[in-house]
């Protein structure tokens, strides 16, 4: 091979892959169930959902399994400019979660196989920011108290009526809990208790001051966040706010955070 041939292959290689944030495969079948059984030592999401009654009841009806097969849809490489990590997605059957895609530990990205293509590159970036935070929950602690005016509430005590009705987000599982301006901690709750959808979810707002639930949002906090759907926690409304910048321009909480992503580690562990 000629060497003018050599220079265009490693200009264009270099323009593609980031040697700190390595590409893999997409994972299916045993591979894929290996990952899975991988992750539930680390983040014992499954066991989670078995010993809560709402969370396993509103899953009841899914299986929870990867393909067997190889899905046959490229997964394009995360934007190197960006400091979002590739992971690894793992093609998971359409009824897991309900089709709903998420992310599990470490670095896993389960995406059902009916996933809608044209959805494709905004939810894996979407994931991709979850795992991220997965990857340097201290830097996205750091993040988000200095973008936010929220701060680490560490030991959270809720009500029993409160705690029975918290739907499980694997997202979320380790991620601590934020209080924003000292008084109000967004949750999601199932909206019915004795038959819950596992999309069907309200945010409230708990106040462990006064130890009370209000359905209607803080004073501030849609002028602030926006009329967030995936308001359940910061993290989500931070995946939320940068997988959709384009309709996230004008709202104080993106271009607060917008401005500060530079500070965020650019290699994965």
């Amino acid at each position: 091979m000629g060497l003018a041939l050599i220079k265009f292959f490693t200009e264009i290689s270099e323009q593609f892959v980031d040697p700190l944030r390595p590409e893999r495969p997409p994972l299916s079948g045993n591979q894929g169930l290996l990952a899975l059984n991988r992750a539930e030592r680390i983040d014992e999401y499954r066991s989670s959902v078995k010993q809560s009654v709402p969370n396993a009841l509103a899953r009841q009806q899914y299986t929870y399994m990867p393909t067997v097969h190889t899905v046959p849809i490229p997964i394009p490489p995360a934007d190197p400019t960006q400091p979002w990590p590739n992971g690894q997605v793992i093609w998971m059957n359409s009824s897991a979660d309900g089709g709903l895609p998420h992310t599990r530990a470490p670095f896993y990205i389960c995406l059902p196989e009916s996933i809608n293509i044209k959805m494709l590159a905004s939810t894996l970036l979407h994931e991709r920011i979850h795992v991220s935070q997965r990857l340097h929950p201290n830097a996205w602690i750091d993040l988000i108290e200095s973008a936010w005016s929220m701060t680490q509430y560490v030991e959270p005590s809720f009500p029993q009526e409160l705690e029975s009705r918290l739907r499980i987000n694997p997202d979320l599982l380790g991620a601590p809990h934020f209080i924003w301006k000292n008084e109000w901690m967004p949750l999601g709750i199932f909206k019915s208790i004795n038959k819950p959808v596992l999309s069907e979810i309200d945010i409230v707002w708990w106040n462990p001051t006064t130890r009370t639930i209000h359905r209607q949002s803080p004073p501030g906090w849609d002028a602030y966040f926006g009329k967030n759907p995936a308001g359940e926690h910061p993290y989500e409304i931070a995946a939320y706010l940068i997988a959709s910048s384009v309709e996230s321009s004008n709202i104080p909480a993106y271009q607060a955070l917008k401005s500060r992503l530079g500070s965020l580690p650019r290699n994965e562990i």
